[in-house]
């Protein structure tokens, strides 16, 4: 194990095999308490008591699954001393560090990322959430993670969709910072990251974590519009997964929200019709679905989620919008240009 970078005092570690990962967490004792899902479940054997198996997916990113951890926690006895240790993607990270915030006002959380979009993101910054009534990440608080432990073995078998939810995170870092090299990997490498060779997402993985960890640093708690920047795509995307009751994948969903914000950017005069077509063609090249539009009878229910967003003042949503690559403006945008780029139009 290496550490290769530290956010918010977060230790960020790289396993070069998922061996290395285990002999490190046995190193953290009994006193802990071990959430997975039914499919990460199977990555430890036999694994720990006590702990907690969720349902896969989006579904047990809720309260009930919260309590049931916290259940689980206090059956066991374990106190403010413990350790929670989340073996999962973004849903299993995500409850088990706001389980973590809660229980006790505070325990030691640590992260073992098993899917691309986790360990390039969402397990780095502090920021944990569940969803609510159908709105994503409404409910969350800050809570830094102690440790995060990155083993890219673990992307082998992860399902294609699950590793492209996670590389539309990646693409949305690279347009994010004005060192081109990301963006450059990610449209000469397609072959190699499309393979999972392991020593580019070793390279994309790192890098795109620099990148967070920038934003983060300079705007832990999201005060100065700072680390907003990397909500790009989200307000557009969540009202989709919202409308949708989930059915849409965060990575899909964030990649159709970055178009939609490419489109608005170009439609406000704010970036070039060169700039915003790039963006928009490397997200196709890549294979996201970038030309779904919502039917003209589904406005009202998409324009209910918008109002919904954690990042609306007043009722009104705001939309990260770049005006170049590193250079982004965060503002309302006029319901006519956010129905041009979202609807079907008319014949």
């Amino acid at each position: 194990m290496r550490e290769f970078l530290n956010c918010l005092g977060t230790k960020v570690l790289m396993a070069d095999s998922f061996s290395d990962l285990s002999y490190h967490v046995g190193a953290y004792g009994k006193s802990t308490l071990w959430v997975c899902d039914s499919n990460t479940a199977r990555m430890v054997r036999p694994l720990p008591s006590p702990n907690v198996i969720l349902e896969p997916g989006e579904s047990s990113k809720n309260f009930a699954c919260v309590e049931r951890i916290i259940s689980v926690a206090i059956d066991a006895g374990l106190g403010r001393d413990c350790t929670f240790i989340a073996l999962g993607g973004g849903v299993v990270c995500d409850i088990t560090s706001f389980a973590a915030s809660i229980y006790m006002r505070g325990c030691k959380v640590i992260l073992i990322p098993t899917t691309l979009l986790s360990m390039a993101s969402s397990a780095l910054g502090g920021k944990t959430s569940i969803n609510f009534k159908f709105s994503k990440d409404i409910v969350g608080t800050y809570f830094p993670a102690n440790e995060v432990l990155v083993c890219i073995d673990c992307l082998k078998s992860l399902p294609n969709k699950d590793y492209m939810n996670g590389f539309a995170e990646i693409l949305k870092h690279s347009l994010l910072t004005k060192d081109d090299g990301l963006f450059n990997i990610i449209a000469r490498q397609k072959s190699l990251i499309m393979d999972r060779d392991v020593e580019i997402l070793k390279q994309i993985v790192t890098i795109s974590l620099k990148i967070k960890k920038g934003y983060v640093d300079n705007d832990p708690y999201e005060r100065f519009g700072i680390r907003d920047a990397l909500s790009l795509g989200s307000t557009f995307a969540f009202a989709l997964e919202g409308m949708s009751r989930l059915q849409w994948s965060s990575g899909q969903a964030t990649a159709w929200g970055i178009c939609k914000a490419m489109e608005a950017s170009r439609e406000m005069g704010l970036c070039t019709p060169d700039f915003a077509a790039g963006v928009v063609k490397l997200f196709a090249f890549y294979g996201f679905d970038v030309k779904y539009r919502i039917q003209r009878g589904d406005w009202m229910a998409y324009r209910t989620q918008l109002m919904k967003n954690s990042k609306s003042l007043n009722g009104v949503p705001s939309f990260v919008l770049l005006k170049d690559q590193g250079e982004y403006e965060i503002r309302p945008i006029d319901e006519e240009i956010i129905k041009s780029v979202v609807m079907v139009h008319s014949v």
